[in-house]
């Protein structure tokens, strides 16, 4: 599932459109806003979620927090085989995580879908999420990674948001670390602007508000040739090291270990 392209609808579902005819890689609805009927939200979510599918795109959902009692509804309109994937706002700690995974697959296994296929985004927006952060990657095997939303973040902690510069470095990266330490794609929320930044700070993937920064992210969150190559010598070393009997094997100077060799095989995905 590729995610460097993401195009967020407004709650108002005003650029669905244009986002289905775009080279975008999925489409983010949403349920978590209170200027609508969550009633209305979910309807709308459950007949975009088949366009999306049939357009050839991952279909995601941000829902509401399980400490709404919102969650149980939400996931009952919208979990079925084209929903890809659901983002959880406001991540806190790992229990936010579990609590979710716990509801996802009771309803996977009452629709006949393998547990475990919907992946779950939480979203690092506060401090207390960040420090957090490496746990709450690794609640439940159905993270796919987290999410770093900049606004609220910056909001928090009483800065000025901004997507290049110093501010809000730590942050980045540490919301990078802790996906890519087990394997995960970090994904971030942006404006469109500043995206081959991002990408340098190891993103997998942005969030954008509407379609008109989808070829741009396209190309700042492809990997560049080197970088597949490089992907490659590993695989090939690591397979031909272990068809030897060998744990780890040596591949332009790097030691290419099971983790490392699982890195590249997604990074070549």
């Amino acid at each position: 599932m590729a995610l460097r392209s993401i195009v967020a609808i407004p709650v108002s579902g005003a650029g669905v459109d244009e986002a289905l005819a775009s080279a975008a890689d999925g489409l983010l609805l949403t349920l978590a806003d209170d200027s609508r009927p969550v009633g209305a939200l979910r309807l709308e979510a459950a007949a975009a979620l088949p366009r999306i599918s049939e357009a050839g795109k991952s279909g995601m959902v941000i829902v509401n927090h399980p400490r709404t009692q919102l969650l149980r509804d939400d996931l009952d309109a919208i979990v079925g085989p084209q929903l890809k994937a659901v983002i959880l706002p406001h991540a806190l700690e790992p229990q936010d995580v579990r609590d979710m995974a716990v509801l996802l697959r009771e309803f996977e296994l009452n629709r006949g879908i393998e547990p475990g296929d919907i992946a779950v985004f939480p979203m690092i927006d506060t401090a207390r999420g960040l420090l957090r952060a490496a746990e709450i990657a690794q609640a439940a095997p159905r993270v796919g990674g987290l999410v770093f939303g900049p606004y609220g973040y910056a909001r928090d902690v009483g800065a000025r948001h901004e997507q290049r510069g110093p501010r809000l470095s730590y942050a980045r990266g540490a919301v990078v670390a802790a996906s890519r330490a087990v394997d995960q794609r970090p994904l971030v929320v942006a404006d469109g602007l500043e995206l081959l930044h991002l990408a340098q700070y190891g993103f997998a993937g942005a969030i954008l508000p509407d379609a008109r920064g989808v070829v741009a992210a396209n190309l700042a969150f492809t990997p560049p040739a080197p970088a597949l190559e490089r992907a490659r010598s590993h695989v090939t070393a690591y397979d031909t090291a272990r068809g030897e009997g060998a744990w780890v094997a040596r591949s332009g100077g790097e030691i290419v270990d099971s983790h490392a060799a699982r890195k590249a095989r997604r990074l070549l995905e």
